[in-house]
């Protein structure tokens, strides 16, 4: 919606005043300046990225459709005058919506960005985590990229989408990829009741699904319960909408987080009690 778009613009130009290009000046924290200073903008290229890649630009070129299942916010479905030979069909589904979509029609518009999806892989690799969850498995590519740093790790991703996991579960397949488990169905409805299960503290979380206020609150709330001090969120998509920064901005209210990083289009927000409460907003 028109709404959305002068917020979003808004929201990205307010952001490139404050953000400056400091790459972690005047954050006194060395865990942070780390991050900040080195692990954000690192240009280096690891050994899995490539085949990652390399798996992504198939994607892309692939002309056929997939029924896909979508719980959330749309996102799947075209925007009010979007042109797009993507989407064919779109009929109601019991607690969703059905879209039939070109695969690389979702791979272009879907995926997280090469740069932003490495610069996690380098976030993980750093944090050394062992407990990775992911909301919003889509077509597996950034799963990919979370899966890599450490094979002894476990990866938690969750998917609404059948056919989308399946693609997904095939690119793991072949890049050589067996530490991640799939949940499929409507996050609404599996997160609380899978995360109950985990007898290890979360390390990492991505929170990229059902893209509004409610949902994005919500789901934090249920991994939070499972964060420790050293933990690591991010929250995709923060200049989305209104809903998406009041969803930002609630987050950094709460009592368990401490400092935030907002990289334009996505926030980290960190647990550990002794860093400042203070959102760092660095250009990326």
């Amino acid at each position: 919606m028109a709404g959305d778009w002068l917020f979003r613009i808004g929201s990205f130009a307010r952001y490139l005043l404050r953000s400056g290009n400091t790459l972690g000046y005047g954050i006194h924290s060395p865990h942070l300046f780390t991050i900040a200073r080195v692990i954000v903008p690192e240009q280096a290229q690891y050994y899995c990225f490539g085949e990652i890649e390399a798996v992504r630009q198939e994607l892309v070129r692939r002309r056929d459709s997939v029924s896909v299942v979508d719980y959330g916010t749309g996102s799947l479905i075209r925007s009010k005058g979007e042109r797009s030979e993507g989407i064919k069909t779109l009929v109601g589904s019991e607690g969703g919506k059905t879209i039939e979509r070109v695969v690389g029609e979702v791979a272009r518009k879907m995926l997280k960005s090469r740069e932003e999806a490495q610069m996690l892989f380098r976030i993980v690799n750093f944090e050394k985590a062992q407990m990775i969850v992911e909301l919003g498995t889509c077509l597996g590519v950034t799963t990919a990229y979370l899966a890599k740093p450490r094979r002894e790790a476990e990866v938690w991703t969750f998917e609404g989408s059948e056919a989308l996991l399946g693609i997904a579960k095939s690119n793991w397949k072949r890049l050589g990829i067996s530490n991640i488990h799939a949940v499929q169905g409507n996050i609404d409805e599996t997160l609380e009741t899978t995360a109950a299960s985990w007898e290890k503290p979360v390390d990492f979380a991505l929170i990229d699904a059902n893209h509004c206020y409610e949902a994005t609150v919500r789901y934090f709330d249920v991994l939070a319960k499972k964060a420790t001090e050293k933990s690591v969120f991010a929250v995709d998509d923060i200049r989305r909408d209104k809903e998406m920064w009041r969803a930002w901005e609630a987050i950094g209210k709460r009592d368990d987080v401490t400092a935030r990083m907002d990289l334009g289009q996505i926030g980290l927000v960190f647990f550990d009690k002794h860093l400042p409460k203070e959102t760092f907003t660095l250009r990326v």
